[in-house]
């Protein structure tokens, strides 16, 4: 029997996956049935990717969740990457993250 949620979600992480490797990376959903929830997608060293595709959204408990995945990884930074309601295009879809993250996202790219 299948899962109408789990098989949306997968059709979502999929769509990122493929925007992501559209754009050069190296990426892979992360492969179901770790004990310590690693995040969806990897491949991007040092970096956590937590794909949500659900009708109402739940930043704070999506961003608690990114925090533990980042730890079980090993990670320190990390995304939640979020369905936008009627849009296909991976490249118009929602991005949250923690603002230190970000700080540290734009100093490390040398924003000033």
């Amino acid at each position: 029997m299948t899962n109408p949620n789990k098989n949306k979600g997968s059709a979502y992480e999929r769509s990122i996956v493929d925007y992501l490797r559209g754009c050069g990376f190296r990426v892979d959903r992360t492969r179901a049935g770790w004990a310590d929830d690693r995040g969806d997608i990897h491949g991007i060293e040092g970096f956590t990717f937590e794909c949500k595709n659900h009708k109402t959204m739940s930043l704070s408990g999506w961003l608690t969740e990114l925090a533990i995945e980042c730890a079980n990884a090993g990670t320190e930074l990390g995304v939640v990457v979020h369905k936008k309601r009627g849009v296909t295009d991976a490249a118009e879809q929602y991005a949250t993250l923690p603002f230190g993250m970000l700080v540290r996202l734009l100093k490390e790219a040398g924003y000033k």
